[in-house]
């Protein structure tokens, strides 16, 4: 039975994934570089919501993984690296059981390493983030799904629930993805295998999942009450300040479709950003018009939770953010390799595919290696206020955040609001003070013409794949007079 596996692509396929894990295990890079990855790393020193020791929801699961590890791990930036590995690292088994279900047994292993190589999958889970784990989390979930609709006995279908409820524990912004589970409940009442009065019953079983979690959560932070504050709390400043959905956001729904579809999943996700997996892919695309589609019952659930989950990050997540669109690359790329290898090629054709795994893998290594060496812009902008010998107060965005974390010498305040800078700067009248470019435009944006007083101090890059937001930032020195700020 193992011998249909053996084949030369398989061989590579796993080589080729054994070599992924290693080395990013072996890269794995110690930074906080975002505010988002200081609240994780904080939640693991000192887990408080209240003090975003995470931010709500409080992602339980994914901060008690990088707490056991952190007993063996002195810092925890690596700790939540490491359990993102590891957990992705676990879905190399649903991610083989469910290829094989539609691909042709010599290239099995082949398109699972072509799926779990994936160059910006791979690169977001080397970060203190939890859609890392949330990624492998999701294969299981999916493979369970799967699995429950393929048998007949109903008891099959609490796996699917349990595994839902770890999945929201670690990210709760893949809660769309629950309608696999009422499509597998309707597909059993249809086939006539559950009866309708069970379907509650099953949907209670999942509600309890879920509570288990939030119920652990809300004691630690003073009751259910405390709980549904901070939601709400929080619920209002993600979606109208710092969350980037629709209704916060200046792009059109145009701009977000093509920046979703195009952006995030094709040109970051798919190809990482690199010309030549760009055209690999595209030489794919013409190879799938002549390769058929196995297994349409699981094709048809995996295209509902890419539908749905669309929506909702077009809707409701930062299309400014590539990682949000993790979900839908992993989908797709599943699909893309379950249609190429679902008939034998040609010994041509199978080098080419090869060839595709190959680059990408290289693709992978190279950024895993440049994420893991170079220093991101705000510590570097930090090392340089550090070695600074005058004193100097300096402005900033979120920026302070990490700032904080990397308990910098230096005096450095959080700022929105010109109202506010040219109050508080009034207060340091013997230090010279800096603004970063985040806190510029914001002024800017509140009709402040701020470009006389101002010039170029340092100016800071590290990688835009990496990081989105902060990969470039300019360190301004402020150059109004001090009278002039009191009026």
């Amino acid at each position: 039975m193992v011998g249909k596996y053996i084949s030369w692509p398989n061989v590579v396929g796993a080589l080729a994934v054994i070599a992924a894990f290693v080395l990013q295990v072996v890269w794995v890079p110690p930074y906080a570089a975002t505010w988002d990855m200081v609240d994780f790393a904080l939640g693991v020193l000192h887990f408080d919501m209240y003090q975003m020791q995470p931010h709500f929801p409080g992602y339980p699961y994914f901060i008690l993984g990088g707490k056991a590890l952190h007993l063996m791990i002195g810092d925890p930036v690596q700790a939540l690296t490491l359990f993102n590995i590891i957990t992705y690292a676990s879905a190399v088994v649903p991610l083989f059981l469910l290829v094989k279900r539609m691909v042709v047994p010599s290239y099995a292993v082949v398109a699972t390493a072509l799926i779990y190589t994936s160059s910006f999958t791979v690169l977001m889970v080397n970060q203190p983030m939890s859609e890392g784990a949330a990624i492998g989390v999701m294969w299981w979930y999916i493979w369970s799904l799967v699995a429950a609709h393929e048998r007949s006995h109903n008891g099959y279908l609490i796996l699917p629930l349990f595994l839902f409820s770890l999945l929201l524990g670690i990210r709760l912004s893949y809660l769309v993805l629950g309608l696999g589970i009422l499509l597998v409940l309707y597909r059993k009442w249809k086939d006539g295998v559950m009866k309708s009065m069970e379907i509650p019953l099953y949907l209670l079983v999942a509600i309890l999942f879920q509570l288990l979690w939030i119920s652990g959560i809300s004691i630690s932070e003073g009751g259910y009450g405390s709980f549904l504050r901070l939601a709400l709390s929080f619920t209002n400043g993600h979606f109208q300040e710092w969350g980037g959905a629709i209704g916060a956001a200046d792009l059109s729904l145009l701009d977000r479709v093509w920046r979703l579809i195009f952006l995030n999943t094709i040109w970051v996700g798919g190809a990482a950003e690199s010309i030549f997996l760009l055209v690999l892919l595209i030489v794919c695309g013409f190879l799938l018009r002549r390769s058929p589609v196995g297994n349409h019952d699981m094709t048809r659930l995996i295209l509902l939770l890419m539908g749905s989950y669309f929506l909702w990050a077009l809707f409701a997540q930062n299309v400014m953010k590539p990682r949000h669109a993790l979900p839908l690359i992993g989908m797709a790329l599943f699909l893309i390799a379950g249609k190429l290898f679902s008939q034998r090629h040609s010994r041509a054709v199978s080098i080419l595919l090869t060839a595709v795994l190959l680059l990408q893998f290289y693709h992978t290594s190279t950024l895993l290696y440049k994420h893991a060496s170079d220093i991101p812009a705000v510590y570097q902008m930090a090392d340089y206020l550090e070695g600074a010998d005058r004193p100097l107060v300096v402005y900033t965005w979120e920026e302070s955040r990490v700032l904080e974390y990397l308990d910098v010498p230096f005096a450095h305040k959080k700022v929105q609001t010109y109202e506010v800078f040219a109050t508080d700067a009034g207060y340091y009248p013997d230090r010279e003070i800096y603004v970063t470019d985040k806190v510029v435009q914001g002024f800017k944006d509140q009709g402040v013409q701020v470009d006389g007083f101002i010039q170029v101090e340092k100016q800071f890059h590290s990688s835009e794949l990496i990081d989105p937001v902060y990969h470039d930032l300019t360190l301004y020195k402020w150059e109004k007079p001090r009278k002039e700020e009191d009026r």
